[in-house]
């Protein structure tokens, strides 16, 4: 198959046996491959956090709350109401406080959440770790708690549990404050910070620990396009009646969260990038010295007629071949550092009790490559380094055959 002399040339120098120059081409090799494998997990990272967000967190966080001012009496109007806008695709009454989880040891708050179980199933069933939704039978009061909140009481499945509320019952001998014995039913897990406050329990039995009749707190709603959430609640509310409702979106409590991990992820993009920029410094070098080294190559094609075309061709295509290998080989390293990382830190976590990530919303080291990623950081190890062999081999092209030559 017929090649040009510029990539034929290239590819000769590329598998050259010298020492010194192999030597060269592969540092500068694996120093590309090691700063685009650095890039592309910092972005998996990101981009994991980002995935924990709209699946985990957004999964059980209501993508909009429709809080009225008073309880909301007429319950199946309001839902009705709410779930007319098209961008809507389940909505639920919810009876919503905070409260204390009490034992003979611990204290816990809680979020407590009066739910209907077959309204709520598709929106937290994945995430039962231990019982069922359907065990919150009305008038049992059975409660869900999240996974942290289990541990911190020390509790399990069928335990007695006591849940206080910031109300207190005047009676003759004082005012005390409002308690009922519930049972665990069942554990919530999530792998977030929301595991250690969240609990569910029939509606019936929260209207009944909050003495609301059959009135409820608000209407929660998921949408098809969580990040288009303000539009549909503004339709929302002005549909259930702006007097009457406050609503509430999911960008109050995670949308500080969501804007730091596009920062952060643009951030760290930049940064890194640089990285992959010194790379390419590198390839410059090793060029340079791989020119250097093939003067007397250069001397003797520009004797014989080779054009300086010719010339910056075939060390451009040497520069090509070891910048795309080096973004190959960083691209499948940078996958196999994702894998190892997130696989590893919950071996160590559950082996050696460690807890690295507590601090976070998000409990585990989450990694998710995305295509578009791979593409951008591919693309632009590929544009600095092709860029780094213009001077080397313009360079080439200014070799002075007499000046080699002669002592040859």
């Amino acid at each position: 198959m017929f090649r040009p002399l510029a990539v034929n040339v290239g590819l000769r120098y590329a598998r050259s046996k010298r020492s010194f120059i192999s030597f060269v081409s592969v540092m500068a090799l694996t120093g590309l491959a090691l700063s685009v494998a650095v890039l592309l997990f910092v972005l998996a990272v990101a981009h994991g956090f980002e995935r924990e967000l709209h699946e985990r967190l957004l999964g059980v966080v209501p993508h909009f709350t429709a809080f009225g001012r008073d309880p909301i009496v007429d319950v199946e109007g309001a839902l009705a109401t709410v779930r007319q806008s098209r961008e809507v695709e389940r909505a639920a009454a919810v009876v919503v406080g905070n409260g204390l989880a009490a034992t003979d040891k611990q204290l816990v708050g809680l979020e407590l959440r009066g739910i209907r179980p077959g309204e709520y199933a598709p929106m937290i069933g994945q995430f039962i770790a231990a019982g069922a939704l359907e065990d919150l039978a009305a008038g049992a009061f059975h409660i869900l708690l999240g996974h942290g909140a289990i541990e911190k009481l020390e509790l399990k499945v069928g335990d007695a549990v006591t849940v206080v509320l910031p109300e207190a019952t005047v009676t003759p001998f004082g005012a005390f404050p409002r308690r009922k014995t519930f049972r665990v039913a069942g554990t919530v897990r999530t792998h977030s910070q929301l595991d250690e406050r969240i609990a569910y329990l029939h509606i019936a039995d929260a209207q009944t620990l909050f003495r609301l009749g059959d009135a409820v707190h608000a209407i929660e709603a998921r949408v098809s396009r969580p990040l288009d959430v303000s539009e549909t609640a503004a339709a929302v509310r002005n549909a259930l009646g702006a007097e009457g409702f406050r609503l509430v979106t999911w960008f109050r409590s995670l949308g500080p969260l969501h804007r730091t991990i596009q920062i952060t992820k643009g951030t760290m993009f930049v940064v890194f990038s640089l990285l992959v920029a010194v790379a390419a410094f590198n390839v410059v070098s090793s060029l340079v010295m791989i020119v250097h080294e093939r003067r007397s190559d250069v001397a003797i094609l520009r004797t014989v007629g080779g054009r300086t075309g010719l010339i910056v061709g075939m060390f451009v295509v040497l520069g090509f071949l070891i910048t795309s290998i080096g973004a190959a080989l960083g691209l499948v390293l940078g996958w196999a550092l994702g894998v190892v990382a997130e696989n590893g830190y919950a071996w160590a976590q559950t082996a050696w009790g460690l807890d690295l990530m507590s601090q976070y919303l998000v409990h585990r080291l989450p990694v998710e490559f995305a295509a578009a990623d791979a593409a951008r950081v591919a693309l632009t190890a590929g544009a600095l380094g092709l860029a780094a062999t213009f001077y080397p081999a313009w360079r080439a092209a200014r070799v002075n055959p007499a000046e080699v030559l002669k002592h040859e």
